[in-house]
């Protein structure tokens, strides 16, 4: 399997690229697992992801097992432009900690908070220590941190604070996204800073992958 690093500041995205959120329901346990993909099908995805510790399942230790910034490629290196196929890949791409991607949120961004939300995710994800609440980060510090980004980069946090920044269970951040982005919009009064999703989910699709 073949990847490669890129430099979060030069993702080249035309005037739109997109943030995913990406959930394994089904890790830690049924707590579940999330993880940040940044880019759009003409440039590829950037992955950044906190997976634990080596060796067992633990709640502290050494961050020694995080993906940051891998740009998602085929088995022939070629760049995997489309989502859910680079979702797919994603799942395999750190070897001692596969993942089973199982739903996913897309929300649209400027080229600009891409960068910015990459960086941040990343800056996360490079912490030396591991801790399910502290010390330490968690899969769910990556989600948070690009969430907080892109909310405090459209000035959408209400004094100072982002909605959903206490919430520890990656399962239960990622169900309630829906509702956080429509909070933080209210902020927007229906400007253009206001956060959308790519496209509508609806209930018969629930965005799954398989």
């Amino acid at each position: 399997m073949t990847v490669f690093f890129a430099a979060a500041l030069h993702l080249g995205c035309a005037a739109w690229c997109d943030i995913v959120f990406v959930l394994d329901k089904k890790a830690a346990f049924g707590n579940g697992h999330i993880a940040v993909m940044v880019g759009d099908e003409q440039r590829g995805w950037h992955y950044v992801s906190i997976n634990g510790t080596a060796g067992m399942p633990k709640p502290w230790g050494f961050n020694t097992l995080a993906d940051r910034d891998i740009l998602i490629t085929d088995t022939s290196g070629a760049v995997v432009g489309n989502l859910r196929q680079a979702i797919r890949r994603a799942d395999i791409v750190n070897g001692p900690k596969r993942h089973r991607y199982a739903v996913f949120r897309r929300i649209r961004a400027s080229a600009d908070e891409d960068s910015a939300v990459l960086n941040a995710a990343i800056q996360a994800a490079s912490g030396y220590l591991y801790g399910i609440a502290g010390p330490g980060q968690s899969c769910i510090d990556v989600a948070q941190t690009a969430f907080s980004a892109l909310v405090r980069l459209r000035q959408l946090d209400q004094n100072g604070s982002v909605p959903g920044q206490t919430d520890l269970i990656p399962k239960n951040w990622f169900r309630k996204l829906v509702a956080r982005v429509r909070a933080v919009n209210r902020a927007s009064r229906n400007n253009p800073n206001a956060i959308r999703f790519y496209r509508k989910i609806n209930k018969k699709e629930k965005m799954a992958l398989n």
